[in-house]
């Protein structure tokens, strides 16, 4: 799950912490039908042997033949639960678990990480293997490029003047993400520009200066800081609300980056809204130093792309997940989680011989980590027609109209979890009714189980955004990430309260053991449960204009 620009991330989720698998208890299902235990009452066979009630022995014929019939009409109807939702009863999470084992190795091997730079191309190669030796889909790779944002030393930011003062990492300031290149900048001057900072006549003199910027509105802060950056300022510091206890972390890129778009070169960075009222208190009289050890790296990578073989392609389920983790950890929830499920429903589908009424087409995303960018280059490709950049040599069959809805699982195992549902509610209003649809089938599994579940956002963080941001319904479901667990939430839910969802979101430890084996079970069940229900359905289209509804 990609963290939104500088703001945590609005989910929620819970459980009873980590199970371990000697703790785990799967189901066993037998799949055959419930006995029958019939037997002709003595009465009538006695009766039977004798002629001389014609009458009863008629009636008789009669009882057999009724209870008989009843018999087939019994063993006609849905025995089980298995039985009326065998796809969900297939999927086997011990087979998830073993495609997590094989990421975390992965991990281990390009430097406890599989980010784009370091084992995301090693997880695709082991999603495609699994594909091509036991799924049922032609799998195609779409190339796209990616900038990749590193801080390779701490950075240092300090003021000289009347006070002396070094300003404390992570604390007074941040280097904003893909605030430029390194730079060691002594006794720069500053320039207060406030407010003006969106109209290039307005911002004043700033050549060689450090620009000084409270963020406007009438702008965003890449465009504010790349027209500061043209008109000659070495360095941009952007002050923060006084809302905000801490320094921002946003993106300073253009939001829907493609290959050719520009990039920072200068240091932009982020200071709290008391450190930013001294430095326009002394922007006469004090110099400042900015030493920054970070690098942007355009780099290639690519989706994987499992178009099913079977199917109306009219009328095509998309089933997405990034399998890029961040760079500071090996992402085994985020989205380990999610990428291998998806890949064990595929493959599961494929195993007892699926055939679906609409075609399904699984995704695995690059970049999403970096800004949502596979999903987006998929998106643009597709529905604005962008040049393609498919292996194959003619584009993948797949067309932006054919693509009924997506379904977007990112983090299904959080260790602390609350179960989620995404709110079709906020979707855009060309994909509203679709995506409240979408929701509807989701919250029928968990009542149908009887699981405790809350509505989310679906507003930012993941990649259903290129797809509700043009026309096409989403949904899914997570199991949070940074969120604080409450106290109601918890009788509700279980787990621990005031405390993360995911104590390791985006960090180090987000290992096999931040994997919460129960939440893994639910949730995937539960994406099997919607993709196999969507992908089989008929009238797919008219429930998700909202005539079932």
């Amino acid at each position: 799950m990609s963290a939104t620009d500088g703001e945590p991330l609005l989910n929620s989720s819970s459980v009873r912490g980590n199970v371990s698998e000697e703790q785990e208890v799967e189901t066993q299902h037998n799949n055959n039908s419930p006995p029958f235990f019939w037997q002709q009452p003595s009465g009538i066979a006695d009766w039977w042997r004798s002629r001389s009630h014609d009458a009863l022995k008629f009636l008789a014929v009669l009882l057999v033949l009724g209870v008989g019939l009843g018999f087939l009409v019994y063993r006609t109807l849905p025995t089980s639960d298995e039985d009326e939702y065998p796809h969900e009863y297939a999927l086997d999470t011990s087979r998830i678990r073993k495609h997590l084992s094989k990421f975390k190795e992965i991990a281990e091997r390009h430097n406890n990480s599989r980010s784009v730079t370091n084992g995301h191309a090693a997880s695709a190669e082991y999603v495609i293997s699994q594909l091509k030796a036991h799924g049922n889909c032609d799998v195609h790779l779409q190339h796209f490029m990616s900038p990749v944002w590193t801080v390779n030393q701490t950075p240092k930011f300090a003021i000289k003047g009347s006070v002396d003062v070094d300003y404390i990492f992570g604390t007074d300031f941040q280097v904003m993400r893909y605030g430029g290149q390194g730079a060691n900048i002594k006794n720069a001057n500053l320039a207060a520009v406030g407010n003006k900072g969106c109209v290039a006549g307005e911002a004043g003199d700033v050549s060689g200066k450090v620009a000084i910027v409270q963020p406007s509105g009438n702008c965003t802060i890449f465009e504010s800081a790349f027209m500061l950056e043209q008109l000659g300022a070495s360095a941009v510091v952007f002050v923060r609300s006084a809302r905000f206890k801490t320094p921002s972390t946003a993106r300073v890129r253009i939001t829907d980056w493609k290959e050719g778009d520009p990039l920072m070169t200068i240091p932009v960075l982020s200071v709290t809204h008391s450190v930013g009222q001294l430095l326009y208190g002394m922007k006469d009289s004090a110099h400042v130093d900015i030493e920054t050890d970070t690098s942007i790296d355009v780099v290639k990578t690519f989706n994987v792309i499992c178009v099913g073989r079977t199917g109306d392609p009219s009328n095509t389920v998309l089933v997405g997940s990034h399998l890029d983790s961040v760079a500071a950890g090996p992402g085994l929830n985020d989205n380990g989680s999610g990428s291998a499920s998806t890949l064990e429903i595929h493959l599961t589908l494929s195993r007892i011989g699926f055939k679906p009424h609409n075609r399904l087409v699984f995704a695995w995303w690059s970049a999403e980590e970096d800004g949502l960018l596979g999903s987006r280059h998929f998106a643009r490709v597709l529905a604005h027609g962008w040049k393609n950049r498919w292996t194959a040599e003619e584009p993948v069959d797949v067309r932006w109209r054919d693509i009924a809805l997506d379904l977007n699982f990112d983090m299904l195992a959080s260790p602390n979890y609350i179960a989620l549902i995404h709110n079709g509610t906020d979707a855009p209003e060309n994909a509203r009714i679709g995506s409240q649809a979408i929701q509807q089938v989701f919250e029928d599994y968990f009542v149908r189980h009887k699981y405790p579940y809350q509505i989310t956002d679906m507003l930012a963080g993941s990649d259903f955004l290129p797809f509700v941001d043009n026309s096409i319904p989403a949904g899914g479901v997570l199991t949070g990430a940074s969120e604080i667990k409450s106290i109601e939430d918890r009788r509700e839910h279980g787990g621990l309260a005031n405390a993360p969802l995911d104590t390791c979101y985006h960090r180090d430890c987000d290992t096999i053991l931040n994997i919460n084996i129960e939440a893994l079970r639910k949730m995937s069940k539960a994406a099997m449960y919607a993709i196999s229900t969507l992908s089989n359905m008929h009238d797919l289209r008219k429930m998700l204009s909202g005539s079932f509804l």
